[in-house]
């Protein structure tokens, strides 16, 4: 099969509808100024719980209905605190983070004492920093978000990159620029926590293509295929002996484009290029990179891939292949599982509370309404095949963002900039583990209490619960950052525990390659006892974060 057309996805700003969750408007206008300051204070639709669910939830998950965003959230951040920061956009879906940032707090209740005056905190960027583009995570040591890198503007003309780093700290909300730069201008570099806490970026372009006019110099394209490394409370060091035109530039394809790395259980970095190649990164020193055995099929630089576990990887390929690669040896091993229902160019793959893996999104050619997918779909590693779940009632296309919340369900949001509808607007999805056969929820687990929000490696964690009922599984999942189709930080692992009436013992994980520093969300998972006995479904608590190492 052929594989659909895919021109580069312009990056240059056209006038393009926006939607607020009721649906397109247009970009300028009366109508436009006013939904844009009501959602930004935060007065359109907030509900996102599913209303009138059917038995088909049971199977197939459900979406919430839509609601307005005050900007478009083509990054996402889950914060320790269990919010959202959101960035990309201005307040009419111009995309750009020059101006503007957001809070969302999916557990915002106006009646607690001290409760903000909306769900939805929309905060100005005064840092002189266009944040479009940049690679972000949060830091192990103090939950603060790094931003590296992002957008500048040469002559006029956006989309050349800047080495700028930005640090937001949830407990005021605040961002500021960092004392220290990267050596490398970085626009769509990856941002990868290492075994020790600290941080790898990787790829990105620095200087744009431009032929030049009267008024304006010609510029030439250039890459950073240099990686480099951030110790916090040090600064930076450049990974000079790893520099690679291959892993990281445009030789053999555009791999610089946000590259698909992870931590590998080996400790180095490994990144699977669009071409389909596997590198691996040692930080020691100024780095080695290795290239290993093995190649995948190719695949556009749109397309997700996710770690669901340590060392386990779903990466999907052109023409809706999805591969497996199990990198926890020497070499990696390469795998099929069941293939895709649709391609889904700029889809995205998240990591549930029980380690499946849920697709949204996308499109069959790059960023077109008239073949968005609104379809998802369910990733089952312990079977290797795909359910088809619930469909959303926007498209998620080019510049959109999803993320698993604490409460199991998932944020999708944004898309479409710079057109051709700017979705300032997100849906949540329920996953089926949230629901009883007759569509009602199902009845979930509760914990009460921990014995500290801080555990080390092959420590334990007493989980104090609301009732004796019996737990079956608990699991770890570390909180997402995502843009771009990719959040390099996902990955869940199963905990052995023991219960004692209301308490587990949790035995954390034995490796800090296999789970790395920071924030993690804690599920424990009950039996649904509305579930026919032999399918052994189980439902989630709401989770508790916690601090790994």
């Amino acid at each position: 099969m052929p594989a659909p057309s895919d021109p580069d996805t312009s990056e240059d700003d056209t006038s393009a509808p926006v939607d607020f969750g009721a649906g397109p408007v247009t970009s300028a206008g009366i109508l436009t100024d006013v939904l844009k300051e009501l959602a930004a204070g935060g007065e359109l639709m907030t509900i996102y719980k599913p209303q009138g669910v059917t038995p088909q939830a049971y199977t197939a998950g459900v979406f919430g209905p839509t609601f307005s965003w005050p900007v478009m959230p083509i990054h996402m951040v889950l914060l320790p605190d269990g919010r959202v920061l959101a960035y990309g956009s201005d307040d009419k879906g111009v995309q750009g983070a020059q101006f503007h940032y957001a809070v969302w707090d999916p557990n915002w209740n106006p009646t607690l004492p001290g409760a903000d005056t909306s769900p939805f905190q929309l905060l100005s960027n005064t840092t002189g920093t266009d944040l479009f583009c940049s690679a972000q995570l949060v830091l192990p040591s103090s939950g603060q978000v790094l931003l590296a890198g992002g957008d500048r503007t040469v002559n006029g003309k956006r989309n050349y990159a800047t080495a700028d780093v930005n640090i937001f700290n949830p407990a005021d909300n605040s961002l500021r620029r960092d004392s220290s730069s990267m050596a490398y201008r970085r626009w769509y570099g990856t941002a990868v926590t290492t075994d020790k806490g600290e941080v790898v970026v990787l790829g990105g372009r620095d200087d744009l293509y431009f032929a030049g006019t009267k008024n304006a110099p010609a510029t030439t394209v250039s890459y950073s295929t240099t990686p480099e490394i951030y110790v916090p409370g040090t600064g930076w060091r450049v990974l000079s002996t790893a520099q690679s035109g291959e892993a990281f530039g445009v030789i053999n394809g555009n791999n610089w484009w946000y590259p698909k790395s992870w931590l590998a259980p080996d400790g180095r970095i490994l990144t699977i290029t669009h071409d389909g190649f596997f590198h691996t990164l040692d930080t020691a020193g100024t780095g080695t990179l290795t290239q290993l055995e093995g190649k995948l099929p190719g695949a556009n630089w749109n397309l997700p891939a996710v770690m669901y576990a340590p060392g386990k990887i779903l990466s999907l390929r052109n023409d809706k292949i999805a591969s497996l690669v199990d990198i926890n040896g020497a070499q990696p091993v390469i795998g099929r599982t069941a293939s895709l229902s649709a391609w889904r160019k700029w889809g995205f793959g998240t990591v549930l509370a029980d380690g499946t893996v849920w697709v949204n999104g996308g499109s069959v050619n790059a960023n077109l309404d008239a073949d968005a997918v609104y379809s998802s779909e369910l990733w089952d590693p312990a079977t290797g095949q795909w359910s088809l779940t619930a469909s959303a009632q926007k498209p998620r296309l080019y510049h959109n963002s999803s993320l698993l919340l604490p409460s199991g369900a998932v944020l999708t949001g944004g898309g479409g900039s710079p057109g051709p509808v700017r979705h300032l607007n997100g849906e949540v999805y329920f996953p089926p583990y949230l629901f009883n056969p007759d569509g009602s929820a199902a009845a979930r687990p509760v914990i009460t209490g921990l014995s500290s929000q801080v555990v080390n490696w092959s420590g334990s964690l007493q989980v104090s619960l609301g009732s004796a009922t019996a737990i079956e599984r608990v699991m770890l999942v570390r909180t997402g950052s995502s843009t771009h189709s990719f959040a390099s930080e996902q990955r869940a692992k199963e905990l052995a525990f023991t219960q004692n009436g209301q308490t587990l013992t949790v035995s954390a994980p034995a490796s800090a390659t296999e789970m790395p520093p920071g924030y993690y969300m804690l599920f424990v998972f009950q039996r649904n006892a509305q579930a026919p006995a032999d399918a052994k479904r189980l439902v989630p608590s709401q989770a508790r974060i916690v601090r790994l190492g």
